[in-house]
């Protein structure tokens, strides 16, 4: 059944390795995860026909080891590595977890059976090898570190994506058995340790082979167990052991659906776990399936929170409606792009930037809209090598300051690469967002309050969400919008069907019914304030301490409180620990006492009332500032709130006259 495999360390003959492994840490947080994003980007590296998909299934089996009992020796050799490196916690705690694995906590027991996880893939081209060649696929692959035999246009560049299929094993064990399309095969077995000393004192290198050809890759088809023999073109990899994990198989397919689902819809890709199936036919029902929830919540940079369903509605119904929107262009650098926007106001405010390989690289968040999720698209050749190069280890980021350095300098490519990309998708929200007015911007419809972001705190522009605006063509003050300036409505689609979104004109805040308050123009009065008023505002006894009104003391406490125009911006910055919110209000008049209720939510719009508890100008009622002079032009005030957290901030003013 073995065929006489069994393992091979040669003498070690450089500077020992420890049991820190970086490359381990990277992947160590998300296994199954970090294993379907690497394995299925490496099958895509190396497809063998462009026409139809390539498919790649994970499958869970058992190894015996009575039937393997030389691959089980490796337990001789982690005892080795512990003793050799017996004083360093790092490699008891990483060796005692092995052998635990191996053995369980029962004296004299031990494991029988080893559960396995066999990735394979089909269309493609498999592995060749030559020991003289380091640019060989299965050298690069499982004989080096930090090798890459990747092409140009390929997913990975560094060669640190193997360590995922260590990392997963609780034994940092794998097995490769390849068939190329010469029909030539290779086996081979790979276990990364730590330096260490056998029973002859003889000091042995981290690094073993598991095979029948003294520590070289079996090229003998014959000679490879059956288990692991494989009979058409394409590779499998074995890894060896796995820890329990309930949900392992719906983490892997999440995993494949957040990153692979435009693979999967251009029908360049099948992904098989266990029974589940994932194709171009049943995608959408599989998100569907995996993801109930319709929106993605939580931070990007937290892959655990992705959702593909927004992005995957911003394809798949592009055009439908005015909700779909698709951007083309030319960029000097990069090439041809792709810009697939979905606008609902429970979206994201994020972007997914996916290259050629047709895997999600990273997301982002940029506020210049809000309410909506876009896929960023570049699959030009020459758009493709630059963006690789871009990439962190991890495949995680675009960024100039990864790219090689020219001379110790940044690539110029890379600097005018990530500024091009930029400053495209900026340009195409703010086609959506914001009309250009003069020297203003104004913001209409998807949302009434922005949060500004604060390198915007010192900027001059002024951003309108109600009341007269500059008319583009008489550059007059009106309060009709012109026809480029009418807003963008969204609402969720759920199918293909369109849905009509029709221009709107945003009106004026609705007041609520338990407010008493006066629209300009009106004879409505309210009550508040008063010779017994207190420091606050708020009259003690019988009035309502929440809202500052009274009961009618006589004429002179009677006032007017009127809803006003003014103008928002906010900035967000840390000090000392703290999180204040600046508060950049401009009006067109003095405003000698006014009344400035501030709301705070989520990009959803969902309104609560938060405590202010700290402020430089006025004084505090929950969430409101009373006794507040704002004068003609621009007004700053500074606040903090009680949860010392950055928020969207929504804005009431009443001058109390």
């Amino acid at each position: 059944m073995e065929k006489d495999c069994k393992w091979h360390f040669k003498a070690e003959g450089g500077r020992d390795v420890g049991p820190n492994d970086p490359v381990d840490e990277k992947f160590k947080g998300q296994p199954y995860y970090s294993i379907v994003r690497e394995a299925i980007q490496n099958s895509l590296d190396a497809v063998d026909d462009d026409a139809i998909p390539v498919k790649v299934e994970f499958s869970f089996f058992s190894i015996s080891r009575i039937e393997f009992p030389n691959l089980f020796e490796i337990e001789d050799s982690i005892k080795q590595c512990l003793q050799y490196y017996s004083n360093n916690d790092n490699a008891n705690r990483l060796f005692s977890n092995m052998l635990y694995y191996l053995n369980g906590d029962q004296k004299g027991m031990k494991q029988l059976f080893l559960t396995c996880l066999r990735i394979s893939d089909y269309n493609t081209i498999g592995m060749y090898y030559n020991e003289n060649d380091t640019k060989s696929p299965f050298y690069a692959f499982l004989r080096a570190g930090g090798v890459s035999a990747k092409s140009q246009s390929s997913g990975g560049s560094f060669g640190f994506g193997k360590g995922a299929y260590y990392t997963l094993s609780p034994i940092k064990t794998i097995i490769v058995s390849t068939r190329n399309k010469e029909n030539r095969v290779l086996f081979e077995g790979s276990t990364i340790l730590t330096t260490h000393k056998n029973e002859y004192d003889e000091k042995l290198t981290a690094y073993g082979y598991y095979d029948n050809n003294g520590g070289n890759p079996t090229q003998d088809e014959g000679l490879i167990p059956e288990i692991f023999k494989r009979e058409t073109p394409g590779t499998d990899i074995t890894i060896v052991g796995l820890w329990d994990e309930k949900f392992r198989e719906k983490l892997m397919i999440k995993s494949v659906l957040n990153n692979f689902w435009l693979a999967i819809y251009d029908n360049k890709l099948v992904v098989k776990i266990g029974s589940v199936e994932i194709n171009k036919n049943n995608l959408e029902q599989t998100i569907d399936d995996f993801f109930p929830e319709p929106f993605e919540i939580g931070p990007a940079t937290e892959i655990e929170c992705w959702n593909p369903k927004p992005y995957f509605k911003a394809v798949k119904y592009v055009n439908a409606n005015e909700q779909f929107k698709l951007f083309k262009e030319s960029l000097e650098t990069i090439g041809e792009v792709k810009l697939y926007i979905y606008l609902d106001k429970e979206l994201p405010n994020r972007t997914s930037y996916i290259r050629k390989p047709r895997m999600v690289v990273y997301k982002q968040t940029r506020k210049k809209i809000s309410g909506y999720a876009a896929v960023f698209l570049c699959e030009s050749d020459k758009g493709n090598k630059i963006l690789r190069l871009m990439e962190n280890p991890a495949h995680s980021e675009w960024k100039k300051e990864n790219y090689p350095k020219d001379e110790g300098q940044i690539n110029k490519s890379a600097r005018k690469a990530e500024k091009e990309i930029s400053d495209f998708i900026n340009s195409k929200l703010e086609e959506l967002s914001m009309n250009q007015l003069g020297n203003k911007l104004v913001f209409y419809g998807l949302e009434e309050y922005l949060a500004i972001p604060e390198d915007l705190l010192e900027k001059d522009e002024v951003y309108d969400y109600i009341g007269d605006n500059t008319n583009i063509n008489s550059g007059e003050i009106s309060k009709e919008l012109t026809k480029d300036e009418t807003a963008i409505q969204t609402t969720e689609i759920n199918n293909v069907d369109p849905v009509t979104i029709k221009p709107t004109i945003l009106p004026k805040p609705e007041v609520k019914n338990t407010e008493f308050v006066e629209q300009e123009g009106s004879e409505e009065k309210i009550i508040t304030g008063g010779s017994n008023e207190s420091d606050n505002g708020v009259i003690p006894g019988d009035g309502d301490s929440e809202t500052g009104t009274a009961k009618v003391q006589d004429e002179s406490t009677i006032k007017r409180k009127v809803l006003v125009q003014v103008r928002l911006k906010v900035a967000a910055q840390k000090e000392n620990g703290f999180l204040f919110h600046h508060l950049i209000i401009t009006t067109d008049k003095d405003i000698t006492n006014s009344e400035l209720e501030l709301f705070v939510g989520a990009d959803n719009d969902a309104e609560e009332k938060l405590s202010i508890l700290e402020s430089d100008k006025g004084s505090i009622i929950l969430n409101t500032l009373i006794n507040v002079k704002l004068n003609n032009g621009r007004n700053l005030i500074k606040i903090r709130f009680e949860d010392n957290i950055k928020h969207t901030l929504m804005l009431k003013a009443y001058e109390i006259q």
